[in-house]
């Protein structure tokens, strides 16, 4: 199999933008391309999608196209947000080995999932999935999908932007629920979790939670455990005065937020910081010593503190980028293309520049077709993260060289 076609562009007519988008995937050669497509379009496009989804089909007729809006975009080594820009990639995979699947928002359980059951002759093994962020029973609709899958794992994010019940594109346009590409076993895929978050103190267990709150961390009350890990001065730890103890935070060291990461008690403590979701700690409550938090938490938990940071956000993705790599080299496995979906709060409001981001994985991976969207949640397993980067690349044997 070739490197997967791919291209982007930017352009405030979206019929330009698009014609030059079409230009850079015709680039890859005369013949007839077959397969999976996968487009993204920015928010200044979003009402465009269907039109693009036309000139896709009209100009590649054997391409199967899926996609949606996003907050940004992005492809090897580029990001946009602020401009009309799209971008897209042609998988030309074997037409029994993939199978594009949807959902509506309103969909029975049953119906949501039924397309994972079968691709071609082959069960899903893996699945590329985007999903509307108010669909009702979100988190567990992904993770039902997930366990039809054999391996459980998907990859993918939020999408929409700031538009909610914007359209997807499965084929045809969709709006809301999940939609994609199932794929079977014959698909080979390496995926990693980077994060944008570093801890700031210990692990601790979650004993007591109720709602969106946190009571208790190791049997102790949950506030006194994020001021001592803060190395919040003894004296203001008992106090009961909110403004005193919010004047009492280090704020330099907090000064890109304060979040919790949380991961189940089952799941391999081996994964690292990698497998936690963070979410945002949203207030405090002094008199009952508890933590209110942007997630449903449940008794045993893991739970650690952390906030965004750039340093640790650089280092993490070049570790993910150089795992991949060892196995690329390990495995004689070569890169046809690469998915990549980070949080929106990543990008260039982390790394510092636009492009940034994308040009670390460009650095340590090389000049590989990737493609992909900023989103308000990231998909991975069974689980929707945030503040983090997906990072999944389509694989293949290299090719053995005559002697």
């Amino acid at each position: 199999m070739q490197a997967f076609r791919h291209g982007h562009a930017a352009h405030p007519d979206w019929r330009t933008a698009a014609e030059s988008l079409m230009t850079r995937l015709a680039a890859g050669g005369a013949a007839p391309v077959a397969g999976l497509g996968v487009v993204y379009v920015t928010e200044r496009l979003a009402e465009r999608l269907g039109d693009v989804a036309t000139l896709l089909r009209e100009r590649f007729p054997d391409v199967q196209w899926i996609g949606a809006s996003a907050h940004g975009v992005c492809s090897t080594g580029v990001e946009y947000s602020s401009d009309s820009a799209l971008v897209a990639m042609i998988c030309e995979l074997p037409a029994d080995s993939w199978r594009v699947f949807s959902s509506r928002r309103d969909s029975a359980p049953d119906e949501v999932h039924a397309a994972a059951t079968q691709v071609g002759a082959t069960a899903g093994f893996t699945a590329l999935v985007h999903a509307e962020p108010t669909t009702p029973e979100l988190i567990e609709s992904i993770s039902a999908l997930a366990a039809r899958l054999d391996t459980g794992f998907l990859f993918g994010g939020l999408v929409g932007g700031s538009q909610p019940g914007s359209h997807q594109l499965a084929d045809r346009l969709v709006r809301g629920g999940l939609s994609g590409a199932l794929f079977g076993a014959e698909v080979r895929l390496l995926s990693r979790v980077t994060q944008g978050c570093a801890p700031l103190a210990r692990e601790h267990v979650i004993s007591r939670c109720s709602s969106h709150y946190i009571q208790q961390l190791d049997g102790e009350p949950a506030l006194d455990v994020l001021l001592a890990d803060l190395g919040v001065a003894a004296e203001v730890r008992e106090s009961r005065d909110g403004d005193e103890i919010l004047r009492a935070l280090p704020s330099e060291r907090l000064s890109n937020g304060l979040m919790i990461g949380l991961a189940p008690a089952s799941r391999d403590r081996g994964i690292g910081f990698a497998d936690y979701a963070v979410r945002n700690v949203l207030g405090i409550d002094p008199q009952h010593r508890l933590l209110a938090i942007a997630a449903t938490p449940r008794p045993g938990d893991r739970a650690v503190f952390c906030t965004r940071d750039r340093n640790a956000a650089r280092a993490d993705l070049v570790r993910v980028c150089t795992e991949l790599r060892e196995e690329l080299e390990g495995e004689s496995l070569r890169v046809l293309g690469a998915h990549y979906v980070s949080c929106v709060a990543r990008g260039e409001h982390l790394f510092g520049a636009p492009g940034a981001e994308l040009g670390i994985v460009a650095h340590n991976l090389g000049d590989v077709p990737l493609v992909g969207f900023f989103a308000s949640g990231e998909i991975a397993r069974d689980r929707v993260y945030g503040y983090t980067g997906v990072l999944t690349l389509f694989v293949a044997p290299r090719e053995s060289r005559a002697a």
